[in-house]
């Protein structure tokens, strides 16, 4: 048996890499094992199916984003404005970068529609953003209030992601990331006043 070039781990960064350039139904398992400098029955060997090779993928993704971009959140030394541009600011830079890219972003949502076999990992990451997210809003407002705001901003720098890409523009995602980061002052912080009126103030902030 030749000697193998590649461990668990590199295939699964090169399987990322193409699964976003070319999309996962696109890619097959041999290219995946010549990226990797393997023989297709070599790439088996690890993984038996290109479907379990994906759900490492995904899951690699989502601990890369709970160790390096939802982890600012939780970190209450800093006030709520600091730990939301540090988590969206690293959201972006992730999204941004060609290497590693983001996958649950766009393909991974696209996957989970047209493969139901991966929609709750794709869900959990998800739920995981919406979390952190929410988080840090309730620090300053509201549950009802932090929770539309954190939909609001997730499902904002979703769709600016599909833009960016459509258009092969980071343009969209740049100014939902400022957009996002410029809400948190815009709104009343919460108090002991009238929730239902903060409420509808809240939904006044474009």
């Amino acid at each position: 048996m030749p000697k193998q070039k590649a461990d668990e781990q590199t295939i699964i960064l090169e399987a990322l890499k193409l699964f976003r350039k070319q999309s996962y139904f696109n890619t097959s398992m041999s290219e995946i094992a010549d990226a990797c400098g393997l023989q297709k029955g070599s790439l088996y060997h690890y993984f038996p199916s290109k479907e379990d090779l994906m759900k490492r993928v995904i899951k690699m993704v989502h601990e890369y984003f709970k160790s390096n971009v939802f982890s600012h959140a939780y970190d209450k030394s800093l006030p709520p404005q600091k730990r939301l541009e540090m988590l969206f600011t690293s959201a972006e830079s992730v999204f941004l970068d060609n290497e590693k890219g983001n996958l649950l972003g766009n393909m991974g949502v696209e996957t989970a529609l047209m493969a139901p076999e991966f929609n709750t990992l794709v869900q959990r990451f998800f739920q995981d953003f919406f979390h952190a997210v929410k988080t840090i809003y309730l620090d300053k407002y509201p549950e009802q209030i932090a929770t539309e705001l954190a939909e609001r901003s997730v499902a904002e720098l979703e769709g600016s992601l599909m833009f960016s890409r459509v258009f092969n523009d980071h343009t969209y995602l740049k100014n939902t990331t400022k957009r996002i980061l410029n809400r948190i002052d815009t709104i009343p912080a919460k108090s002991n006043g009238n929730g239902e009126e903060k409420v509808k103030k809240a939904e006044k902030v474009k």
